[in-house]
C-alpha cells in the first residue's frame, strides 16, 4: 500500500507585488504553472492560496516525494519563513483532480478572517481550528484559472457530461423523411414475407 502524507505549510513572499493579470499576481502565476507541471510528473496534488504577501499551501502524495518537494521549496528564494502547520499520514488523496488548485482572495476568505478578528491574511497567527476552516474553504471554492467543467469534474464525470443533452428542456429531434420512408418499406416487406409464408404453407 502506498505511503501517503499531507502537509500544510505557510511562507512569506520575498518578491515585489506586481499588478495582477487575469486576477493573479504574475510571479504567483509562474509558481502555479511550474507546480502543476512538476506535481503531475510526481503524482502529487495540492492547493495554493496567496494573500497579503503570504502563501498557504497544502500538498499530498507519497511521503518521500512530498518531503523531497518541501526540501526544494526551502531553497526557493521567492519566499521565506516557511513553517509547517500540519503533517499527517492519509489513506487517500483528498482532492485527486488537482495537481495544484489556486484559490484567489475572495469574499468567502475575507468573511472568514473577519469572523476571527483578522483584517489581513496572516496565517502565522492562525490556531489549529482556523487552519482547518481555511482548508475546508479552499476545497469548496472553485479555481478561476481553470474552466468550470474541467475544474470540478473527474474523468468519469466528464464522460457523463459529454453524453448528456446540454439543453434538457429542448424538444426531441424530429426524424427526417429518409428515416420514415425506410421504416415504411421495412414494414411492407415484412407483411409481404408473412403472406408468402402463409401461401407456401397452404394456409391461405
Amino acid at each position: 500500500m502506498t505511503d501517503l502524507i499531507r502537509i500544510v505549510y505557510i511562507s512569506r513572499a520575498t518578491f515585489p507585488i506586481s499588478k495582477a493579470n487575469d486576477g493573479i499576481e504574475p510571479t504567483v502565476a509562474r509558481i502555479l504553472s511550474t507546480s502543476r507541471t512538476n506535481n503531475r510528473k510526481n503524482g502529487l496534488v495540492g492547493m495554493l492560496y496567496y494573500g497579503d504577501g503570504c502563501f498557504f499551501q497544502c500538498l499530498e502524495g507519497e511521503t518521500s516525494k512530498v518531503q523531497a518537494l518541501y526540501k526544494t521549496l526551502l531553497k526557493d528564494p521567492r519566499h521565506k519563513d516557511l513553517k509547517v502547520l500540519a503533517s499527517e499520514p492519509i489513506k487517500r488523496l483528498s482532492f485527486p483532480d488537482w495537481s495544484m488548485k489556486y484559490v484567489p482572495v475572495d469574499e468567502h476568505m475575507l468573511k472568514l478572517l473577519e469572523e476571527h478578528g483578522f483584517d489581513t491574511f496572516d496565517p502565522y497567527r492562525f490556531d489549529h481550528h482556523l487552519v482547518e476552516r481555511v482548508m475546508q474553504l479552499l476545497q469548496g471554492v472553485p479555481d478561476p484559472t481553470i474552466p468550470v467543467v474541467e475544474a470540478r469534474a473527474s474523468a468519469p464525470a466528464r464522460t457523463v457530461l459529454a453524453m448528456t443533452d446540454p439543453h434538457p428542456d429542448s424538444p426531441p429531434p424530429v426524424p427526417d423523411k429518409t428515416a420514415k420512408l425506410s421504416l415504411v418499406i421495412s414494414i411492407v416487406a415484412l407483411v409481404i414475407s408473412g403472406c408468402a409464408l402463409l401461401i407456401a404453407l397452404g394456409l391461405v
